[in-house]
């Protein structure tokens, strides 16, 4: 009886695993955004839904890459090597500098942390992937 009963939850388990509400985009966003590191401190606080929110449209134009790409011929070598470009590119990190107000003298730059931008990257190559072999 024991055995029918663990089968019965171990069959509700899988198939409500199989019935995600959100696309691979999604996905894909909400993991980079629940897994990267967090600083919080001063007047700035770090919002998972916001940026979630604000990284799921770069995720979705990421997807409908891999999905026209397998529309126009391209291989699945030549998707892979896409992939891996773009864990190259973010492995070296982004730098990007601003300025207050305008002021030259007054710039700040800014460095993604070496583990986000390999988990973006990860995330982002995944998500081309995805729309590539059409997974949904």
């Amino acid at each position: 009886m024991n055995g029918k009963v663990v089968a019965a939850l171990l069959s509700i388990v899988v198939l409500s695993g199989c019935a995600s509400t959100k696309t691979a985009p999604e996905r894909h966003a909400y993991y980079f955004v629940s897994h990267k590191s967090s600083f919080t401190g001063g007047n700035f606080a770090s919002s998972v839904p916001e940026n979630y929110r604000l990284n799921v449209p770069q995720f979705r134009e990421m997807y409908a890459s891999g999905k026209a790409d397998r529309a126009a011929g391209h291989t699945e070598a030549e998707a892979n090597a896409y992939a891996q470009s773009i864990r190259d590119q973010l492995k070296k990190s982004a730098v990007t500098k601003q300025s207050f107000s305008g002021n030259a003298n007054d710039q700040w730059s800014s460095d993604m942390d070496q583990k986000d931008a390999m988990l973006f990257g990860n995330e982002l190559a995944a998500t081309y992937l995805d729309g590539f072999n059409g997974v949904q």
